[in-house]
This record gives structure tokens, sequence and C-alpha cells, in this order.
């Protein structure tokens, strides 16, 4: 079975903490054993240098005569305190509480050794002017007794501070994963499509960092998918009202010319006939102009170059004129020369889009200027016309395809609804944006600005 993150990280931490904190206690309890056994061999080195000054003044106050005597006592003396004694003179053991199984070391050296599952510190030396070397013994059993009861203590305690620790081990990482484990069930949220969903940062750790990371990539997916759906619902949008519009012209066509055909009608209400067969087809033409420009835009781009904006605006307004005086409105052109880098043949479709549309919202009487705006790095064109204004719902919705603010004057008129569209598509690919703005019943006022290039003052008639 394969273990969780986790438990893995709970289980080699806990291992790693149990192999150091036995290697430390052994290490304690060696260095601890050490230093008894260091402290022991001094307190014999201690102990018997006393024996031997003693012995030494003892002998010379009662003579040679006297030595065994003398080493008996001091052995049976020291025995009761358990420690032994062997006095060797020139090879002969003149008296001996040691066991033979013990070694004697070299002279005036210390050894540590064991007999009978004893241990022993064994001294020689030399005294009385090298007369008797004086054997030491003393038994330390007990510092292996001590150890033994040491190494008890030091394991029972690392057997509860293991157990001690594990659980407060398993608690502190529980609590550690908890962020993780909310942004893992947050990733899988948003895996299951509930992209709504967010982890919580608070903090300022790696994994409140990893979290606050993984809510701005969050925010970025939802709002990129916002932006997907919401450009595939104006997508489909389009698509639909394309063929509503198509619908309508193509039916009036199919009808008019099945009329024609099918019947013996005069030849006014035959041309009347004809001529509406006519209109829908502009109509229809009209619609996939404006749909290639707009393929073309994004297909190719602007090819730009310096133009003068007073030039463009005068042979604009010049084309339009007759068709605004023909509807009782007056067109004025007010801009400067005033020269720009753009696309010439996409800016004039912007700029006569613009006219119609306002020459259209004066419904028969008004007026249409067209201007220009200049600061000192940036010129803005403008449309200003006095015409019947839209609504703030209508300004969020006029660059829309297909959306008409009049859509009885929009059809009567010839209108496709997609003129503002492939504005403002024109306006994105100049890097600018078309705005508007309008009052209900004052008039609209739309434009578009440029950076830019120079300005000539020479006047122009």
């Amino acid at each position: 079975m394969r273990m969780k993150f986790f438990e893995r990280t709970y289980l080699i931490t806990f291992v790693l903490f149990l192999v150091f904190l036995n290697v430390a206690v052994f290490a304690l309890a060696m260095y601890t054993f050490h230093n008894s056994t260091e402290a022991a061999k001094s307190v014999c080195l201690t102990e018997i240098s006393s024996i031997a000054d003693a012995f030494e003044k003892d002998y010379e106050y009662s003579g040679a005569q006297s030595a065994g005597i003398l080493q008996a006592a001091y052995g049976k003396f020291y025995k009761e305190r358990n420690i032994f004694l062997k006095f060797i003179n020139e090879g002969n053991v003149g008296y001996s509480g040691i066991s033979e199984e013990i070694p004697v070391p070299a002279l005036n050296t210390l050894s540590v050794t064991r007999n009978a599952g004893k241990r022993y510190v064994v001294i020689s030396r030399s005294i009385c002017d090298n007369t008797f070397t004086l054997v030491y013994s003393k038994d330390v059993s007990y510092l292996d007794k001590e150890f033994t009861r040491l190494c008890i203590v030091f394991v029972a305690g690392s057997l509860a501070a293991s157990l001690l620790l594990g659980v407060i081990l398993y608690f502190v990482l529980r609590k550690l994963y908890v962020p993780l484990i909310k942004l893992r069930n947050a990733t899988g949220d948003i895996a299951n499509g509930n992209f709504n969903v967010r982890a919580e940062d608070k903090g300022d750790d790696e994994v409140s960092a990893l979290a606050r990371d993984f809510n701005i990539m969050a925010d970025k997916v939802s709002r990129q998918i916002t932006q997907l759906k919401d450009t595939a619902d104006r997508k489909q949008n389009m698509l639909d009202n394309l063929a509503h519009e198509m619908r309508t012209p193509l039916t009036a066509i199919h009808g008019y010319a099945e009329y024609i055909c099918g019947a013996r009608i005069p030849d006014e209400e035959r041309v009347d006939a004809a001529k509406y067969i006519m209109s829908e087809s502009m109509r229809l033409k009209d619609i996939s102009e404006v749909l290639l420009d707009s393929a073309f835009i994004r297909e190719n781009g602007i090819k730009a170059k310096d133009i003068s904006l007073r030039g463009l605006a005068y042979r604009t307004c010049n084309r339009l004129d007759k068709d605004a005086v023909n509807r009782g409105v007056s067109i004025f052109c007010v801009a400067e020369d005033v020269f720009i880098s753009a696309d010439e043949y996409l800016l004039d479709i912007l700029l006569s889009n613009l006219i119609e549309n306002a020459v259209k919202a004066c419904k028969g009487g008004g007026e249409v200027t067209v201007g220009t705006e200049l600061t000192e790095d940036t010129v803005s064109l403008y449309v200003k016309d006095t015409g019947i204004g839209m609504t703030e719902e209508q300004l969020l919705h006029i660059t829309e395809p297909f959306y008409r603010t009049d859509k009885s004057r929009s059809r009567a008129d010839g209108g496709t609804g997609l003129g503002l569209a492939l504005c403002k598509r024109i306006a994105q690919a100049h890097g600018t944006n078309l705005e508007f703005v309008s009052e209900e019943g004052k008039g609209t006022v739309a434009s578009i600005t440029f950076t830019r290039l120079y300005q000539n003052l020479t006047t122009q008639g």
C-alpha cells in the first residue's frame, strides 16, 4: 500500500529522531562510564600513594625484622576496605591478599583487568627505596553495575521521550499539513470544474506563499475561462444574429423571385419586385464586405503611413455631404492639419461609418461636426452630432455586432448592424480605443485618439 506524503514525512522524521536519540544516549552513557572509570583510577592512585607513604614510615620506625608482620597488618587492614595488597621482595611474595589469577602489571603502572566476573584496578609501585614492590588491587565492579543502571535509565528515558515525541510530532505535522491538505482539496475542486474555490493563504511561510501563487493562478485561469466563455457567447450570438440577418433578405429575395416567375403581374410591379430583390441583394453584399474587412484586419493587420487628418476628414465629409443634405443634416469639418501614422483606407471606413451613423441619428434635421482635439502628444479625431443620443444601456452594447439602438430605423435605412463593430476592430488594430459620450436627446460624440507625429501649421483652404 502506497503511503501518503504526510505518513512518509512522519515516519522518516520519527526514525531519524530515534536513530540520533539512541546514538546520543549511547554516546552519553559511554562518556559517563569513561569519566567514572577515570575517576576511580584517580582515587586508586591516591589511595596507593597514601598506603605507600604510611608503610614506608612504619617500616622505617619498626625496622626490617618486622617487615612481614607489618605487611600482614596492612593487608588485613585494607582488605576490610575492599583493597587488596601484595608485597614482593626480590621476586619473593612476602604477603598476598590478591588472587594469583590477577596479573601483576609492570612496575609503576596501572591496569584494569577482570577476574571471576569482577573488574579490578591493579597498580604496582616500588617502595622503601626499591626494597619492596607494592601491588594494589581494588574491586571496581560497582562501575559496571552503575553503567548498567545508567543504561537502563537512559533507555527508559529514550523510550519515554520517543513515545512522547511520536505523539507530539504526529499532531504538529498534522497541523502543519492542514494548509497543504486544503490546497490539495482546492486543486481537486478546480480539476472538477469549480473555478471559484480558493486556497487559504494566511501566514508568511512557504506554504502560504504557494497558496497565494495558486490563488493568483486560479484567478487568472478563472478570468481566462470567463473571457473564453464570453468570447464564445459573443461569437455564437454573432452567428445567430448573422443567420437571422441573412435569413430575412434571402426569404424576401426568394419570395419576390418566385412571385415574378410564377405570376402574371404588371410590368410596374415586376420592376418594383426586381428593385426590392436588388436592394436585399445589396444588403447581403454589404454584410459580406464588412465581414471580409473584419477578417482582413484580423489576418493582415494594418499598413500604416503618414496621413493628414484634415485631408481625410474633408474628403470623407465631401463624399457624404449630398446624402446628408437630402436628409436635412449639415456636415461641418473643423479638423486641423495634423499628421498621424495610420492605415488611410481603414481610417476612411471608420470615419465614414461614424459620420453615416451621426447623420441617421439626427432624424432629418441637425448638425454633424467632424474635428480634432490636440494635446502635446496626442490628437483625437471626433464626430459630434445633435441627434437623439443614447442611453447608458445602449452605450454598453453599441459596438456589438448586429446591435441596433433603433431596429426599425436601421433596417429601413439598410444598415447591417456591423458598422460600429468594424470601427472598434479598426481602432484596436491601430492600438487605440473607440469611445462614445452621449446623452439621450442631446446627441453623441464618438472619438478615437492617436499619437501625433507632427502638426503642419500652414493654413489649407
